[in-house]
């Protein structure tokens, strides 16, 4: 009787190669910068003309709240070491931030078009305080978190 290895055996798994296979969708599934980082990779991918590289993707950002802008929106990073420039977050049902605030946000990178953003939102925006960010990056966020320690 020939001796069968576990790669011949039906049902048996090989672990090397599930092991690999959960790295390498773990390190995809959030793939692209965090942190401040993120921030700027966003950024730097609208301005190099790449934003395909990043709309509809998640990303992790964090910073400080730079400016805010309405209940509905605020812009997170900026006078931080690096000059990065801020990056705006748009959100529907979340918790109000301050300005100087340490925030994560995750969320949904997208190129700010002001009318369907104020459809998504359900609210009327008023529309002067979001003309600078028209075609540019936003992020639409589904969590954020206060109070974070920043590097």
């Amino acid at each position: 009787m020939p001796i069968r290895h576990a790669r011949g055996v039906p049902g048996r798994r090989r672990p090397a190669a599930l092991l690999a296979l959960l790295l390498a969708l773990s390190a995809s599934a959030g793939c692209g910068g965090n942190g401040a980082e993120g921030i700027t990779e966003v950024n730097e991918a609208f301005e190099s003309g790449d934003a395909e590289s990043v709309v509809g993707r998640e990303r992790t950002v964090e910073g400080r709240v730079h400016d805010v802008i309405s209940p509905w929106a605020f812009t997170v990073g900026g006078d931080e070491p690096g000059d990065i420039e801020p990056l705006l977050v748009v959100e529907g049902d979340m918790p109000a931030v301050d300005q100087d605030d340490a925030v994560r946000v995750t969320g949904v990178v997208g190129e700010f078009e002001f009318a369907e953003v104020e459809r998504e939102l359900g609210v009327d925006l008023a529309e002067t305080l979001y003309e600078e960010y028209e075609g540019g990056p936003y992020i639409r966020a589904r969590r954020i978190a206060e109070d974070v320690e920043l590097d």
